[in-house]
């Protein structure tokens, strides 16, 4: 027996399993709980990590992941999450598992300490900043300062609006995409299918076999009815792109709106349409919930990318291309099918929630279905119903999600500022239903959330003017319930949201009862002066989409002629040259538009 070949590979095989018996699960913790910290962006806690390699298994235990926005709480934790990884599959280095459980979730649980990380600061975005900041420069205090003469001597610039840039933007995005749909509406590409049907057409005449020029004749007729079809189709295409860039001007119309009430507060003179109220109300009420909500949205993104397999292959392309031959069954590199959810929502008293996730993966490409989330709970009065779904197996990532909450108990809620002024909101009862769709970067929702049977108390200790103060405190009395809505759209990196509640309608009303007049005045003074400004890009923009829609349209109609008689002058040579069989007659295509 040779000793001395044995003996350094036994040593080496108990150094491997050493190595996995006392080493691996430590490790494993570790990196999971750096990823996760990177992903969080606060500390995360594990208490332990066990894996198996006789039954390939997982077990993670005891994880709480701090909140990056509240220092002494916890984002979520969970008590397991466990599965078993199918052996067959892992000698391909695949990582498939059929069924997982996660057990013991909860939401925003208190912590003993801190979970902020060190070096890492939290940034809230421009977006939610902007939103808090609308809020607190609305103070109605000035109202006492009010002058309806004070517009005389304020001076508004271009350089000091913001609806100017907005212009600026519009006016380049409507040079690049009216060049592409130019291009488009170009008659080329239709002429050089034409002509190609023409050159077959006689090269097929010009045959014997009477069969054969039959055969060709019907493919032919083919062709041009499906030449027709797609230009119409791209017609059509052309028209509504060039429509949809009319949106562009809601946004210059709402950047208009902000610089007046900008310029508003310059007179001393607080803004009081229906849009501002609201905002000042609930925006930051709904901003943290929104900073949060885009935040989990912005991981899914980040984690998701638009196209998995053109990410692998670019990967593989510095190493060289990997050639994939056609399976009878093929694997992502990792999979759970369905993970099994349960856990408490709220704190006092809990509400039971279960549900389950179906299709997590690093390659849902391969796998060729959709993430699917559905949760639900109901207790003594109180029911949750959540879906969502991530469909990233196009080249483009596009899902959507909805909750419905109600019997939501209403502890305190405050709207508003106490600077300026505001409302709260005790006891009670809440119901939220909520709506969010994506697609790629572009995001579209809605929200709604009804508090009834609470006690209303206004805050206005804040404003200075006794009768104002006073209308204000009787606009809000005796109300029971709260309504606020909201409207999300744009994309991901910029994001608009816009603000409902009823309580901007009666504190309007109450501000027009004591200051009506002065308010029309001089809000109409300082949009006489933002119009002004802006008139010189307004009309730059106007005259550019006037004369781009009409070299557009002109195009358009150029093209149709074209194909019109052409397609026309080919329908008639086919119909000479029809079969006997059919009777002299070929039933051709009508070229109509």
């Amino acid at each position: 027996m040779r000793w001395s070949y044995i003996l350094p590979r036994f040593a080496f095989l108990i150094l491997v399993w050493a190595f996995f018996f006392f080493a691996f699960d430590p490790l494993l913790k570790w990196s999971l709980r750096k990823g996760m910290e990177k992903a969080a962006g606060a500390k995360v806690e594990i208490a332990k990590v066990e894996t198996s390699f006789l039954h390939p298994s997982f077990r993670m235990t005891g994880v709480a992941v701090g909140s990056a926005q509240e220092e002494f709480t916890n984002t979520l934790e969970f008590s397991a999450l466990e599965f078993r990884i199918n052996g067959a599959p892992l000698l391909e280095k695949k990582f498939i598992i059929d069924e997982a459980a996660l057990a013991g979730l909860k939401f925003g649980t208190p912590r003993k300490t801190s979970a902020k990380l060190p070096f890492v600061k939290e940034e809230e975005s421009s977006f939610v900043a902007g939103l808090k900041e609308e809020s607190k420069n609305m103070a109605l205090g000035r109202a006492a300062d009010m002058k309806s003469g004070a517009a005389a001597s304020v001076e508004v610039s271009a350089d000091s609006l913001s609806s100017a840039k907005v212009y600026q933007d519009l006016q380049a995005k409507y040079e690049a995409q009216y060049a592409e749909l130019s291009k488009k509406a170009d008659s080329k590409e239709y002429q050089a299918r034409l002509d190609a049907i023409k050159t077959s057409y006689a090269e097929a005449n010009a045959k014997a076999d009477f069969l054969k020029k039959a055969k060709e004749f019907s493919k032919m007729r083919k062709d041009v009815k499906q030449l027709t079809e797609d230009f119409k189709n791209d017609r059509k295409l052309i028209e509504e792109t060039a429509a949809s860039l009319n949106e562009g001007l809601k946004t210059a119309e709402e950047a208009r709106r902000r610089d007046i009430d900008a310029v508003m507060g310059k007179m001393k003179m607080p803004s009081m349409d229906a849009q501002s109220l609201a905002r000042l109300l609930a925006g930051p009420a709904v901003a943290d919930k929104t900073q949060s909500a885009l935040k989990w949205l912005a991981l899914v993104r980040k984690y998701m990318p638009e196209n998995s397999q053109k990410k692998m292959l670019k990967a593989e392309a510095k190493r060289g291309r990997v050639i994939s031959f056609p399976k009878e069954q093929a694997y992502p590199s990792f999979l759970i099918k369905k993970l099994a959810v349960s856990g408490e929502l709220g704190l006092d008293v809990p509400l039971d929630i279960a549900g389950t996730i179906e299709g997590i993966t690093t390659q849902p490409q391969i796998y060729g279905k959709p993430l699917t989330a559905a949760l639900k709970g109901s207790k003594a009065g109180r029911a949750l119903d959540f879906r969502a779904l991530a469909d990233n197996t196009g080249s483009v990532i596009k899902g959507n999600a909805q909750l419905r909450y109600s019997g939501i108990a209403v502890k305190e809620l405050a709207l508003g500022n106490p600077a300026s002024v505001g409302a709260s909101i005790t006891g009670g009862t809440g119901r939220f239903e909520g709506a969010l769709s994506f697609e790629g970067e572009k995001i579209n929702g809605a929200a709604d959330y009804r508090i009834a049977g609470a006690k209303v108390v206004p805050q206005a200790e804040a404003i200075q003017p006794a009768p104002l103060k006073a209308a204000v405190m009787r606009s809000m009395s005796g109300l029971t319930g709260v309504i606020i809505g909201a409207k999300i759209s744009g994309t991901l990196a910029n994001p608009d949201i816009a603000l409902t509640t009823d309580l901007a309608e009666k504190l309007g009303g109450a501000f027009k009862d004591v200051f009506g007049a002065e308010y029309a005045k001089v809000r109409a003074q300082a949009q006489e002066k933002v119009d002004a400004a802006l008139k010189p890009f307004k009309s730059k923009l106007d005259s550019l989409t006037g004369s781009r829609q009409k070299e557009l349209k002109e195009k358009l109609d150029a093209s149709q002629k074209n194909i019109n008689g052409s397609g026309d002058a080919l329908l008639n040579d086919l119909k000479e040259q029809a079969s006997p069989a059919e009777g002299g007659k070929m039933k051709l295509p009508k070229l109509k538009f």
